[in-house]
């Protein structure tokens, strides 16, 4: 029965995720992440597209480029925040990496590696550089300050260059030293948040939405096919989007839903020739 309802909102909904499609689509910053999700005991891949006042969720079998297919990341023009996915720098046109991503990996690094610095100099530059963009004003960060910070970072990869050609990385941890490489090859991808006032430094947005699909999934939920978790990623997608607008009409706004006559896919869809001579 819950199944079923599942699938019944998905059918009714349509004309909203078109419109949440379109949001995302629309918008010059979009925040995308994915995350698992257990079917049938087979681990799934969920994609997660927000832009704060849309988003969407998107069930695929799994990673790579066959997942962004079909989803508003496949065909976006503006700058995509993430965390460093590799297949999501095939698309838009620039990127922001996550910083709060790279602190961990700092962290991760001060604890692994006592004798260097640069890290422990890095994670202090980029907690500086986040707290001075909360308090930027809307026009963003003054030019001299970005070109302050920059030269920072400039210094602190040199100087982690020089750690590491002193005490080269063992083989036990590379970590350090691939988040090093990681640093001088994407520089622009770690700083971009300074410069355009729209980006933000981190993917806490997506990572917050991803939290609310994998709640659901271990409380309340056990699914058993791809095509359920599907059906369940459009109904998240479109309550997410009514809670966003109005929570306080959020039971109406679903019941509004399930009035509605389920589409009769029996009906072939209008051809563009018919569309035309009707006109």
């Amino acid at each position: 029965m819950i199944s079923g309802l599942c699938r019944e909102f998905s059918l009714k909904s349509r004309a909203e995720q078109d419109r949440l499609f379109k949001a995302l689509l629309d918008a010059p910053v979009m925040h995308v992440d994915g995350t698992a999700a257990r079917v049938d005991g087979i681990n799934r891949h969920v994609i997660v597209c927000s832009n704060g006042r849309a988003t969407m969720y998107f069930a695929r079998e799994g990673k790579g480029h066959a997942a962004v297919k079909g989803t508003p990341v496949e065909a976006f023009g503006g700058i995509l925040v993430h965390d460093h996915e590799a297949t999501f720098y095939s698309y838009g046109c620039d990127h922001q990496e996550c910083m709060v991503h790279i602190e961990r990996y700092l962290r991760d690094s001060i604890e692994n590696e006592e004798g260097l610095t640069w890290n422990r100099q890095m994670l202090e530059l980029i907690q500086e550089m986040i707290h001075e963009n909360n308090l930027a004003p809307a026009e963003g960060i003054a030019e001299e300050k970005i070109a302050g910070f920059e030269a920072r970072y400039d210094a602190i990869v040199q100087t982690a260059a020089k750690e590491y050609e002193d005490n080269p990385p063992s083989d036990y941890y590379r970590d350090g030293y691939n988040l090093y490489l990681r640093m001088v090859e994407y520089r622009h991808n770690h700083l971009l948040f300074l410069s355009n006032p729209l980006v933000a430094p981190d993917n806490n947005l997506c990572e917050r939405k991803a939290r609310v699909l994998k709640g659901k999934i271990n409380q309340a939920i056990s699914l058993r096919s791809l095509e359920h978790l599907a059906d369940f990623c459009d109904c998240l997608s479109v309550l997410d989007h009514f809670a966003t607008e109005d929570g306080a009409n959020l039971y109406q706004a679903v019941k509004d839903i399930f009035k509605r006559q389920k589409p009769d896919k029996t009906k072939p869809e209008k051809s563009e020739s018919a569309d035309t001579g009707a006109a």
